[in-house]
């Protein structure tokens, strides 16, 4: 009866960079046979691997194609839909470039119900240190500014489980990738981190006094001995508890953790996926079985 007890009340929860249509170009993956490239086909590779991770909470990077339009018919919405999940989406801004991609946040709609949420637009780091104007001239200011203009979004929401009530903020979050902006990079973390807690600190107003639980997942572009993963995980907690695997980002040229699901006090993890050993990926990724560049990080957790 216990085990049954918890396998009732534990959630599985993924974060996973499918790698956006619009970036999976042959030329820069070169390793990978062209028909796994082109878009109907990895889109339903990528939904092939997204059922069978069996997730009640999804956060998901690199979405495009999430309404259909005249670029990508993809309609993710509509397929998340069509399996069980209700989503919301953030494209990312576009300051800097036509950006198509954006965090999408899916769960279960017999699981959870959507409370409320918020949109994260790290270019307000830029704004709020150095002004909105928009002059093009080339004052150091400007430029300075510009460093934090990435248009890297994140995507907050408010969860209700159904079956008790319990109320959990679920953000899906990509932060810039040069390894050069280590600052700017820090800087969205820590943004980040205080949006999800004065999020989660709000709604503690309407919980009635029981907590609020945060699960945040992204692709972080960086590793464990990062400032930007020290500070998420002195304010959550990783679910591999500091023991993260060696990589979640695999290429010749590339292979490192950089993608993480942190937990709130309150959040207790009761599983871990293995990821797969290294020479079973050939020279890299994407292939048959991963359709990505990345690999999901999965577990299964426990609300107290």
């Amino acid at each position: 009866m216990a085990q049954n007890a918890a396998a009732a009340t534990s959630v599985r929860v993924v974060t996973y960079n499918i790698l956006a249509q619009v970036y999976a170009k042959s030329a820069w993956f070169p390793w990978t046979p062209r028909a796994l490239m082109k878009s109907k086909a990895r889109r339903a590779n990528v939904q092939k691997k997204l059922l069978a991770l069996d997730a009640d909470l999804m956060a998901l990077q690199e979405l495009d194609g999430y309404e259909p339009s005249e670029e990508n018919d993809a309609r993710w919405k509509s397929w998340l839909r069509e399996h069980g999940y209700e989503s919301r989406y953030v494209q990312r801004t576009k300051k800097s470039n036509a950006k198509k991609d954006g965090s999408c946040v899916a769960w279960r709609a017999s699981t959870f119900a959507l409370e409320d949420s918020r949109n994260l637009e790290y270019n307000d780091i830029g704004y709020d240190l150095y002004g909105r104007d928009d002059a093009n001239d080339e004052t150091n200011e400007n430029e300075a500014r510009r460093r934090y203009l990435r248009d890297c979004v994140g995507n907050l929401t408010l969860l209700r489980r159904i079956k008790d009530g319990a109320l959990v903020v679920f953000a899906s979050t990509h932060l810039y990738w040069d390894p050069e902006c280590a600052d700017v990079k820090l800087a969205q973390a820590k943004m980040l981190i205080a949006e999800c807690v004065k999020f989660r600190d709000e709604a503690l107003i309407r919980a009635e006094g029981r907590p609020v639980h945060v699960i945040i997942g992204g692709d972080f572009n960086s590793d464990p001995q990062s400032d930007v993963y020290g500070a998420m995980n002195a304010a959550f907690t990783s679910v591999s508890n500091g023991r993260e695997p060696q990589f979640t980002n695999v290429t010749p040229s590339f292979t490192a953790c950089i993608d993480y699901v942190f937990l709130s006090s309150g959040v207790r993890v009761v599983a871990v996926d293995e990821q797969p050993a290294r020479d079973t990926l050939g020279e890299g990724l994407p292939n048959t079985e991963y359709p990505s560049d990345h690999l999901p990080v999965a577990a299964k957790i426990e609300f107290d």
